[in-house]
């Protein structure tokens, strides 16, 4: 997960916890409306927006909620004119928030603003804003701060604590253009950060989902353990049929010829048949390594492959696991056929778009066969 994404559900642990929230009610539309946007059900989350407005008018809850819609039903590609709509949602939810409590000592506002704040940065940062991303990261990080000393009282923000304590250390080893410009952010712990998350999966009930989402997210991008990460995608899978990024990356959990073969077909397909050309590239990808690696039609295979990857063209600098997969795909079923100037082509593609020290490995290893 290129883009990733602030906790759209903790503002319902604190729903329960605020002043404004003590309704009954209000917490059961609130939490109605954040299983629609799970469900990438964007016209019910703003119909549940509207009623959480009508019963909490000017309250930085709804403008929240409707950004984080609008990014789940469109995940992972958020073009310029739908974060101009995102932006204007997020800067609604700070200035609400601060309107609310100028000094943002209270912890449910502290939350609501971090959170914006968070995800204006990962939209930077996804974009190759260095800049705007560090300084609205820093903006999050003063309010972050102040969640580290409410873990006792507010258990949930061990959520928020453990994203802190792993990404401060491995995302900088990953984009390392970031290691000079967060010197003054506190030192985090790799395994205290995981540690944490995994509480959160295990006892939290309401920051239950977005712990599955990142940890998933770490063992398939950071760890590279997709075993582990099967079990979280699996279940988001099941409370979500409706969530196309949850099954992408569950199937791409299972990439490998021996969990393969138990792969859900349906899954395949209902990507294939998506109007969206990230899954339609994922659909075809997982199609054709299912019939180059399961069934053995290497016609099939290829056909699929090339067929994804015209749909990954349509999108820059999105998918680029599925793409580096497919290359690598194509790659050895080409070498097959001995076409030997076509496979280095794909194999050097693969390792161009390559996301995994596996793709990497694998594609070093046909180069030097050739």
């Amino acid at each position: 997960m290129k883009y990733l994404h602030t906790a759209v559900l903790i503002f319902l642990f604190l729903a329960s916890r605020g002043q404004v929230f003590d309704n009954k009610n209000i917490q059961l539309v609130v939490k109605k409306g954040a299983d629609h946007i799970y469900n990438s059900n964007k016209d019910s989350a703003f119909f549940y927006a509207k009623k959480v407005e009508r019963l909490l008018p000017d309250h930085p809850v709804v403008p929240l909620m409707r950004a984080i819609a609008l990014l789940w039903s469109n995940i992972p590609i958020i073009t310029p004119e739908l974060f101009t709509e995102m932006e204007r949602q997020l800067d609604s939810t700070i200035l609400l928030a601060k309107k609310t409590d100028p000094d943002l000592e209270d912890p449910e506002m502290i939350f609501f603003t971090m959170s914006a704040h968070g995800l204006l940065a990962e939209y930077y940062a996804d974009q190759d804003q260095t800049m705007k991303a560090v300084g609205e990261a820093s903006r999050a990080y003063g309010l972050l701060k102040k969640g580290f000393d409410l873990v006792d009282e507010y258990p949930e923000f061990l959520f928020s604590t453990g994203l802190y304590n792993y990404f401060i250390e491995m995302y900088p080893q990953k984009h390392p253009i970031y290691k000079p410009l967060l010197w003054f952010f506190r030192k985090g712990d790799r395994e205290l950060g995981l540690q944490q998350l995994e509480t959160a999966a295990e006892q939290s009930l309401i920051t239950k989902v977005e712990a599955y989402v990142y940890l998933s997210y770490i063992y398939l991008r950071y760890e590279y353990k997709p075993e582990k990460a099967q079990a979280y995608l699996l279940g988001l899978c099941k409370m979500y049929p409706r969530n196309f990024y949850a099954k992408a990356k569950y199937l791409e959990s299972l990439a490998n010829p021996q969990d393969f073969r138990d792969a859900p077909i349906h899954m395949i397909y209902s990507m294939i048949r998506h109007e969206n050309s990230y899954y339609k590239l994922a659909g075809y990808i997982f199609l054709a390594y299912f019939e180059e690696v399961i069934i053995k039609n290497q016609e099939k295979a290829e056909y699929a492959y090339r067929k994804g990857l015209k749909y990954g063209a349509e999108i820059p600098n999105h998918g680029e696991f599925f793409k580096g997969f497919g290359y690598l795909g194509l790659g050895r079923v080409l070498y097959q056929k001995s076409k030997k100037e076509e496979t280095e082509e794909m194999l050097h593609l693969a390792l161009k778009y390559s996301e995994t020290k596996q793709i990497t490995k694998e594609a070093k290893e046909l180069l030097s066969k050739l």
